[in-house]
């Protein structure tokens, strides 16, 4: 497998940015990130307009937030062919997105900002809305704006973003976590940076909340190629999410070994004697195994290996040790064991 980093969810002077196009993938190129996905509000003029394909060593891809005139329901949609038209109604972007064959991201479901002083909410509203791909469960920038209750924590968190609580919120994995083990939905996370260039710049932005794919090809340099690979690591869930602003989080891996087969994230695996999940850690970090939503098991380390005897969908997290507590780091999509 080849491992390359994303960063997810930005916005240029397309929609409300403060960037260009170019001034963006100069800030990915100067943060080494593989791939950039712009995601404009309800438009997606900088492919109409040449901007998707390489520039140096990073690859630009183009989708859109689809941003409804409601205050809620902003979906992300990858690989799409053309913009959608936002509606108020959810169930028909959620289609709109499916119709086109792209890869539909609920972004920050629980997301809220400070808009002319005044905090506003922008929550998800129907979680039965249709098939979604997946869910922006870590939002970099709502680590600062959401969970800023006033306008004086807002401009502390903004100045010093070390000092936010910072992390998916519990409700929002829960939420993923039923979804995949109570309804049988392989619904794929991904982290965003939901960068502006408003709140920090796109620089600092490209180093907070990275989405890191698995391929089994190398990147060839065509955006036909390359972006094909990318697409299909999202949508089939062979990727996690690493909070690099908390340590660097690549060649983190989870995986199950059972009769004979290895089966990364995303896959489903057959239950037989002697099937082990193993977990490889960049770093030491309290790993915790969850299983269909509940908490199996967690240990202090690097690696971890453990049997398993039954079915269900485990996933992995990684919390880091810091100032004396445990803080989220890392968070990888679910291995089916059937």
């Amino acid at each position: 497998m080849h491992e390359y980093r994303g960063v997810i969810h930005v916005h240029s002077t397309y929609s409300d940015g403060k960037g260009c196009v170019e001034r963006i993938v100069d800030a990915a190129n100067r943060t080494h990130a593989d791939f950039v996905i712009l995601t404009d509000h309800n438009t997606m003029k900088a492919r109409e307009d040449g901007h998707e394909g390489r520039h140096g060593g990073v690859l630009l891809l183009v989708g859109e937030e689809i941003t409804p005139n409601t205050n809620a329901d902003h979906y992300l949609a990858f690989g799409i062919t053309s913009a959608i038209a936002p509606s108020p109604d959810p169930a028909k972007n959620v289609e709109a997105v499916r119709r086109q064959g792209g890869i539909g991201m609920i972004a920050h479901p629980t997301g809220g900002a400070f808009v002319k002083g005044e905090y506003m909410e922008y929550p998800w509203t129907n979680w039965e809305a249709g098939p979604f791909n997946g869910i922006e469960i870590w939002n970099h920038i709502y680590d600062i704006t959401g969970k800023s209750k006033n306008i004086f924590q807002l401009a502390l968190y903004a100045l010093f973003p070390w000092l936010a609580p910072y992390g998916p919120e519990e409700g929002v994995l829960e939420t993923w976590d039923y979804y995949v083990s109570q309804r049988g939905r392989r619904v794929v996370a991904v982290g965003g940076v939901d960068a502006h260039g408003i709140i920090g710049d796109y620089e600092d932005d490209f180093v907070t909340v990275s989405t890191y794919i698995l391929t089994p090809d190398p990147f060839d340099g065509t955006l036909k190629h390359d972006s094909a690979l990318v697409y299909a690591a999202i949508r089939e869930g062979r990727c996690f999410v690493g909070a690099d602003k908390v340590a660097g989080a690549s060649s983190f891996r989870c995986q199950v070994e059972s009769g004979g087969e290895l089966v990364q994230m995303g896959g489903t695996a057959q239950l037989a004697h002697g099937a082990t999940l193993t977990v490889s850690s960049p770093g030491p970090g309290l790993i915790r195994v969850i299983r269909d939503g509940v908490l199996l098991m967690e240990e202090w380390g690097s690696s971890l290996a453990t049997g398993l005897d039954r079915r269900g969908a485990y996933r992995v997290e990684v919390k880091r040790k810091a100032c004396r507590r445990y803080v989220p780091w890392i968070f990888g999509n679910h291995i089916y064991v059937a």
